[in-house]
């Protein structure tokens, strides 16, 4: 018991360990969106960035649902689970580029005015 509980402070230690240089130095650390000089450019970028971070972890889960579905082999309760993985799947996926899109749009109109 003592032997887990050292092995998760020593975890939840270990990311700011890796980070303390990075925030210790925050002029060095760039803006993940960039130079920006109006709201249109943030909504825009930060739309991308949530995209490109979404879409590969979407197309792993996507994958994952496969191999659920491939290793079920017939068990009724491992193919409902297969069946709502790749369901949450889609639906996180579609809002994900209709968020993108309403991104998008946002932008468009808030430009027209």
């Amino acid at each position: 018991m003592r032997i887990n509980k050292i092995k998760t402070f020593i975890f939840s230690l270990l990311p700011a360990l890796i980070f303390l240089p990075f925030l210790a130095s925050a002029e060095t650390f760039p803006n993940p969106l960039g130079s920006t000089s109006s709201f249109q450019q943030v909504v825009q970028k930060f739309a991308d960035l949530v995209t490109k971070i979404g879409l590969p972890i979407a197309t792993v889960f996507l994958i994952y649902a496969g191999l659920l579905f491939v290793t079920a082999r017939g068990d009724e309760k491992q193919l409902t689970t297969a069946k709502d993985t790749f369901y949450w799947t889609i639906l996180g996926t579609a809002i994900l580029v209709g968020a993108s899109a309403l991104a998008t749009a946002v932008i468009d109109f808030a430009g027209k005015l």
